[in-house]
């Protein structure tokens, strides 16, 4: 229904933005803002304001005075963070609940459904002081009935006369008891019952006597005249029958109707007798209004007159007396039970302010002495008496500030003071807290109760900590609260702002969790999860994704446990939820990095693997064939080498990406490393050479796919793949020698001349297995010392030798002199080249120190090659020195020889191992220059003492023209970098010439000597 606001807040952006929290087309609210307490006062008196936002401070007040201008109106403060203590002491004073405001405006989410429950308390506690006003009006109604039960009873339908006349009584006089009098007009001519009560009685002693006869049973008066000094108190005057009996009386006034019956019942108090309960009426006529008014009453007084004076009526009417007499005192007596026994201490105040009633409750929780009370002392003297006492505290600050005006007003006596609150809280001297109640009598005079509600109080501070950590601890947390009814519909969220990252939102209230939008989950984990639900199980970490509004998938995990009443019954579920988008975004890196090349987000080896030894059950189980293909780029390292490894990396994306282009979603292609891929075909015909056929197909559909050429940075690159490939039936073969036959076929492929196909056999892998076994021998071979050094001298233009170049020949124990050819490329390739080149450093370094001991030999050299596996070693130079200084000998005899390739892979690199080592004389020299990619830029900057040219440049020196250009134009370049010349593989006296007369003044070949043992070298 339609709510109207009143915000009272002097800063126009909070305010604004709390008008749009509140103003939305579904809640059909309207606000209106005050910016300061002035204009809110002038807003509540002329419209309707069902509830007031306020904050603590305006410009013309503060919060407490708004609680000044609010009739039942409930109102909620706002205070900043950090101000929840003023906030609780704000609660105490009247505001019904408070809000802290965030600067991130958070606290207006929860706002319009605060305000209604706010509105639903308010209404809830109207509708309960609407009835404790009833059930008051009700008590004192009963009270009224059993005071006016022993009344003198006509004989026929007693009770029933009786009953009319009290109810005559009641609806004339709004009273439930009295004296009949006159009857008066209003201002407007209406006519008016007055009721008087009859009080101060004395008597003469005959009249006396006859009460002391009949005091239980109540008693009829024939002559009123002989009550001396009844008294009637009407207004300021007291009047009565016998004018000589009271000096304080005036006389009957002029008009005052003379009683001539009086019918009444005696009222005890504490054993005394303090007032008498009946009717009367008069002998002379009444006016034509008066008796118009009075006929129903008069109709009945009547009837009773006559069963009155009827004296065989007498002795039943006595007996009803006695009977109603007992019932009125066993009432009067249950009636102070009950007051003596409720928690609540009660007093009645009279309409001249006197204490008529307490209990027993009230002496106690206020400290205060039965004497004091027992004089029935006004309100004044007992406040007067807690104030000297210090009950109130100093300037009354026990009292909570609404009230403290009010009970200042009451102790001083002064009328027109402050308003009386209907409710307010003091504390005691002992610290105890009472909530003060007060409800006005209708016939004068007020009811108040005194509650002891420290606990209360204690319990609501303790729960609204509470709910404030929890909001505070929800809204802080990156998880969030849920709760469910009964039929599992959300009904609660709390939690963070963040909404867009997966937190729902009031919208999805009255949902299930499986009618959620965007909402992606296995249909299985649902019935698992709606099961358990079923259950009323408690569950963990059920995890759902989910799409936020740009399209963003998020993932949620979700635990929860039911809930149950104090009788058991199932009512719904609450839980917590929180984003693990983030945790599930880092486990699918962890399975990508774990399973996935980084370069080409192919499948690794780890996933090859697992995926091969499925392809190879799904093909016994459906007795069809598979093939692997292993992939090899051809001439990928020059690639590497020349441009660069980064333009490398971007080819292998690309070449990636054919692959996948030339395969089936089924199949399967990864990355082992390097330029080596692999390719798992799956579902071949059943009949090997029809299964044949296709993988050679697929094998040459990515041949030419891989042929066409690449641009990588506006450059066009060529590359070729040499694929082999082995078939599959079953699982008995496993899927390591798999790979190993696919990769044997790929040797195979690439010993046939590169970019073609071809499969395995079992030539194949003999050869494999050869090469396994030498293996194996060269490890044995180094073991035992087997290899040993062959020299090749090098000499001069006179033919003087000037050292040699050390080659490593094996001697093996049954396959005699092995030639290097044989075993150097498998050194290299298993990693043996390492303790291989260790050991030819230490018998080359200890032969210069033996030459060095001979006089003819002391000024020979020695060069070694130097493979790059060995050149790369992050220790290489350091092993050098180490070996040089065991052996003895001089680092300025030592030559090292490098390759071209070798430098190529990091240039600065080797610059600065080649000047560690040249800066303690060991030399260097670029073996095979000419046939590599020569590069003049590194070649001045490498710290070089010598040039090799090939041996194939200079075998054709004196037929090809090309070779002998090549020959000069080296000779030349060394000439020209101050660099020494070696021609390699001279043969014969006129390649000599040839050289010798470009100017190549060192020469290396048959021609001067093979490679021989070192005693043939030293007899030269």
């Amino acid at each position: 229904m339609p709510i109207s606001v009143l915000l009272i807040d002097g800063d126009t952006v909070h305010a604004q933005s709390v008008v749009h929290a509140l103003v939305d087309p579904w809640l059909d609210w309207t606000v209106e803002v005050a910016p300061t307490l002035a204009q809110a006062r002038r807003i509540l008196a002329r419209e309707q304001t069902d509830v007031v936002l306020t904050v603590r401070s305006m410009v013309d007040g503060t919060a407490f005075d708004v609680l000044e201008l609010l009739d039942e109106v409930p109102a909620l403060i706002i205070v900043l963070p950090g101000e929840e203590v003023q906030a609780a002491q704000a609660m105490r004073h009247g505001f019904s609940d408070f809000l802290v405001q965030t600067p991130q405006r958070d606290h207006l989410l929860a706002l319009p459904a605060q305000i209604e429950a706010v509105l639903e308390r308010s209404t809830g506690a109207r509708a309960r002081q609407t009835a404790e006003a009833m059930l008051a009006r009700q008590h004192r109604l009963l009270q009224a009935i059993s005071r006016v039960q022993a009344i003198f009873i006509a004989k026929t339908s007693p009770r029933a006369a009786f009953d009319a006349v009290l109810q005559e009584l009641m609806a004339l006089t709004g009273s439930a008891f009295g004296l009949v009098g006159q009857v008066q007009r209003t201002s407007e001519g209406q006519p008016l019952l007055r009721v008087h009560a009859m009080t101060d009685i004395s008597w003469d002693a005959a009249s006396r006597a006859h009460y002391a006869e009949h005091a239980q049973e109540g008693m009829v008066f024939d002559n009123p005249h002989t009550l001396l000094g009844a008294a009637l108190r009407t207004g300021e005057a007291v009047i009565c029958n016998n004018p000589a009996a009271d000096p304080r009386s005036t006389g009957v006034p002029r008009g005052h109707p003379v009683l001539k019956t009086y019918m009444g019942l005696p009222i005890h108090a504490a054993g005394e007798l303090v007032a008498m309960v009946g009717l009367a009426n008069r002998p002379d006529g009444y006016s034509q209004a008066e008796a118009q008014f009075l006929q129903p009453l008069l109709n009945t007084v009547g009837q009773l007159e006559l069963a009155r004076r009827a004296e065989l009526a007498r002795s039943e009417v006595e007996s009803r007396l006695a009977h109603a007499s007992a019932l009125l005192t066993e009432k009067t007596r249950a009636l102070e039970v009950t007051l003596a026994s409720v928690s609540q201490g009660i007093t009645n105040v009279d309409a001249s302010g006197r204490i008529r009633l307490y209990n027993r409750r009230y002496l106690e929780l206020l400290d205060l002495p039965e004497a004091l009370l027992a004089t029935q002392p006004s309100v004044e003297d007992v406040v007067r008496f807690q104030t000297e006492r210090g009950d109130f505290g100093p300037d009354f600050e026990l009292i909570e500030s609404p009230a403290r005006a009010y009970v200042a007003s009451e102790q001083a006596g002064r009328a027109g003071g402050p308003a009386m609150p209907e409710t307010y809280i003091r504390k005691t001297r002992e610290g105890r807290y009472l909530e003060v109640r007060t409800r006005l009598v209708e016939a004068g005079g007020r009811v108040r109760t005194f509650a002891d509600v420290t606990d209360y109080l204690g319990t609501l501070q303790a729960l609204r900590e509470s709910e404030a950590r929890w909001r505070s601890l929800t809204h802080l947390s990156s998880d969030w609260y849920w709760e469910q009814d009964a039929d599992f519909r959300f009904v609660r969220f709390d939690g963070s702002a963040e909404r867009d990252r997966g937190i729902p939102d009031e919208t999805q209230y009255g949902l299930t969790r499986w009618e959620l939008p965007d909402a992606v989950v296995e249909p299985g984990q649902w019935s698992k999860h709606r099961q358990q639900l079923q259950a009323h199980e408690v569950f963990h970490d059920f995890e759902m994704q989910r799409t936020t509004s740009d399209g963003t998938p998020i993932w949620v995990s979700i635990s929860g446990e039911p809930i149950f009443d104090a009788e058991g019954r199932f009512t719904g579920y609450r839980g917590i939820a929180r984003n693990i988008t983030e945790r599930k975004k880092a486990e699918a890196e962890i399975q990508r990095l774990a399973f996935y090349d980084e370069l080409t987000a192919l499948p690794n080896r780890r996933l090859l693997l697992d995926r091969l030894e499925h392809a190879t059950l799904g093909c016994a189980r459906e007795a069809c064939h598979g093939a692997l293909l292993f992939l090899d780029l051809d001439n990928f390292k020059s690639i590497n080498d020349t441009l660069g490894h980064e333009m490398g990396d971007r080819l292998l994306v690309q070449v990636a990406e054919r692959l996948r282009a030339c395969v089936r979603a089924m199949d399967t292609v990864a990355r082992l490393g390097g330029d080596e891929f692999v390719v798992v075909l799956q579902q071949l015909h059943s009949v090997e050479p029809e299964a044949a056929v296709e993988a050679e197909a697929v094998a040459q559909k990515i041949i030419a796919s891989l042929n066409g050429p690449f641009q990588v940075d506006h450059r066009e690159i060529h590359s070729t793949p040499s694929i082999g490939i082995a078939l599959f039936r079953d699982a008995r073969q496993p899927v390591h020698e798999l790979l190993q036959r696919a990769d044997l076929a790929m040797y195979q492929a690439k010993a046939q001349g590169r970019n073609t196909l071809c499969f395995f056999d079992p030539a194949m892998q003999a050869a494999a297995s050869a090469r396994s076994a030498l293996e194996g021998d060269i490890r044995q071979g180094l073991q035992r010392d087997e290899f040993l050094l062959h020299y090749q001298p090098v000499v001069n233009a006179a033919g003087d030798v000037l050292g040699a170049e050390a080659l490593v020949r094996w001697m093996h124990p049954q396959r005699g002199m092995v030639s290097p050819g044989e075993f150097i490329p498998l050194a290299e390739q298993t990693g043996l080249i390492l303790p291989l080149g260790r050991r030819v450093m230490r018998l080359a370094c200890a032969q210069l120190a033996q030459w060095a001991a001979m006089p003819h030999t002391a000024g020979w050299s020695v060069a070694v090659n130097v493979s790059a596996q060995e050149f790369r070693h992050p220790h290489f130079v350091q092993q050098v020195l180490d070996t040089l200084r065991e052996s003895g000998a001089s680092p300025r005899r030592l030559k090292l020889e490098l390759t071209e390739s070798l430098m190529l892979h990091d240039v600065e690199d080797s610059i600065l191992k080649m000047q560690a080592l040249r800066t303690l004389g060991v030399g260097f020299s670029l073996d095979d220059f000419g046939t590599g990619y020569s590069s003049l830029g590194y070649l001045k900057r490498l710290p070089l003492d010598q040039l090799k040219i090939d041996q194939s440049f200079v075998r054709d020196v004196l037929t090809d023209p090309n070779d002998a250009a090549i020959a000069c134009t080296i000779i030349t370049l060394a000439s020209s970098l101050g660099l020494d010349v070696v021609a390699e593989g001279v043969e014969t006296e006129g390649q000599r010439a040839f050289l010798l007369r470009n100017g190549c003044q060192q020469f290396q070949g048959y021609l001067f000597g093979r490679p021989g043992v070192v005693d043939l070298l030293s007899n030269m």
